[in-house]
């Protein structure tokens, strides 16, 4: 298969990927809203991050951001730890292996 078709289909897998994403958080964010109980459980980690350059990092800390119930809020100097704040962090490490085994996964294979 030529590079550019594989590269594309890659891409497009992404896409499906962030929006499943997206629709995900919507509608979780969605239902606390409507709800008279809210279920959030707010939270700041350090997600340690494998990115190697600047544009894997600056697409990474946007994509969490654009998630409904997520904002990046700093990136460590050295560019490998990012501090995300999250509305629903039950528990740290569980929030930190969700965003490193999907989203940073996922932009790490198409943008690496």
């Amino acid at each position: 298969m030529p590079k550019i078709i594989e590269i594309t289909f890659d891409f497009f897998i992404f896409l499906l990927f962030y929006l499943k994403e997206m629709v995900k958080a919507n509608l979780v964010l969605a239902r606390d809203i409507l709800s008279p109980a809210m279920k959030i459980s707010p939270g700041i980690v350090k997600v340690p991050t494998d990115a190697k350059s600047d544009n894997q990092v600056l697409i990474l800390f946007n994509l969490i951001t654009m998630t409904p119930g997520s904002l990046c809020m700093d990136i460590s100097d050295d560019k490998k730890n990012i501090y995300v704040h999250g509305m629903y962090v039950k528990n740290r490490d569980t929030f930190e292996k969700e965003i490193k085994e999907g989203i940073e996964k996922k932009v790490l294979e198409v943008f690496g």
